[in-house]
Formats: structure tokens, sequence, C-alpha cells
């Protein structure tokens, strides 16, 4: 079944909390000048400088008020988009960048769809860039294979648990040319728990910035 976690809250609340915060000291300063004119002494009234300066810092005061109102109306529109664009998957089969994956204790397996077969080339690298396994293997065209790899470098090193990527070169030796890492599945989950929107697909946790193609 399809399903879908509640929307983060977060940024808003955050930003909730800072509106109300603002509009405390607001009227605080307001009783403030208004209690400072209404007990001065006549034969000895405010400086018109400085009370020109505290009607300034009033209307700027005003101002970020008004604007944080329009940043609060932004952000739930925005967060509205979002959510709906990420329901518009649910049910369908989507092809994604099965690229980058991070290893367990046991390594790491890319899942991916070749769309012709041959002989080809994988070079794995770590965050840096840095290749730290190269391996020649056939593959099936438009068949989903696997490339599993134990999470160590070529000279038997472990490595660590940050996230690894694949990259696949058709041919072998100088002549290779380096072809997309893509799989399909159908999305059956929408995430929005951590406010960046993710759809399930099997048994991954997809951002929608990784989605390159969507079919019915």
């Amino acid at each position: 079944m399809a399903t879908t976690s509640s929307v983060s809250t977060t940024s808003t609340s955050t930003t909730s909390t800072a509106s109300t915060r603002l509009s405390n000291n607001f009227d605080t300063f307001l009783q403030l000048l208004t209690t400072q004119l209404k007990n001065q002494d006549p034969t000895q009234p405010m400086d018109a400088n400085q009370f020109t300066q505290q009607l300034v810092q009033y209307s700027q005061v005003e101002q970020q008020i008004a604007t944080n109102s329009k940043l609060d109306n932004m952000i739930a529109a925005f967060t509205g988009n979002q959510t709906t664009t990420s329901l518009g998957y649910l049910g369908k089969t989507v092809t994604y960048d099965a690229s980058t994956v991070s290893p367990t204790a046991t390594g790491a397996t890319w899942t991916f769809t070749p769309t012709q077969g041959g002989d080809y080339t994988v070079r794995i690298r770590d965050s840096n860039g840095v290749v730290v396994q190269e391996k020649k293997i056939s593959l099936t065209a438009n068949q989903a294979s696997e490339y599993k790899w134990d999470g160590k470098r070529s000279d038997g090193q472990t490595m660590g648990s940050q996230p690894y990527t694949m990259e696949l070169y058709s041919g072998t030796g100088t002549a290779t040319t380096q072809v997309a890492v893509t799989h399909k599945g159908q999305v059956s989950a929408v995430d929005m728990s951590t406010g960046t929107p993710r759809v399930t697909v099997g048994t991954l946790n997809i951002p929608l910035a990784r989605i390159l193609g969507i079919a019915l």
C-alpha cells in the first residue's frame, strides 16, 4: 500500500517563534516610547533628533514583522508544492540515479539496468573521488543487474561508511565510454519527515533530485 509520512513543520515552527519574539519586542518598544512621551517634562521636551531615531527604529521593527509574515506564507506555499509534487510519484514507475550508495558492515550493492549488453569496466570512488576498486564485468541489456563490493580497496584495506559512487564504462581497456548507472522501480511511499522530499522504491529512500524519469 502506498503511504505518506507527515510533513515536517520544523522550519515553520522556528520562523513562528522568531516572529513572536520580534512582535513582543515591537510591543515593548512601543510601550516604552509612549510612556516616555506621556511622562516627559513639557519644559524640557525630548530632543527632536533622538525622537526621530526612535521613530526610525520603530518603523524598521514594523517592517521586519511584515517581512517575516510574508516569509512564513512563502515557506508554507513552497512546502505545499513539494508535498503535491511528491504525491504525484505514488504508484508510478521511476527511473533514478543509482550510482551512489552507503555501504553496510558487509559492503555495498548497486542495482542498475544497463541499456546495452557486453563488457563493462566498473570503478568505485570514495567521496573524495579516489578510485578504491576497478573491475571488469559482463552485463545483459535491459536486465536488472547487481554489483556487490565487499567494502575493501583493491589492496584489501577496509574502507569507511562514507557514500561511494560507482562509475560504469562500456568496454574495457582505454576504449571505454562512461554510461549512466540507473535503475527503475515503483514508488510505494513518500517521506517528507526531514523536510527534503524522498520517495521509497523497494528498500531505498531516494531524494527527488535523483529521479531521472517517470512512467505510468
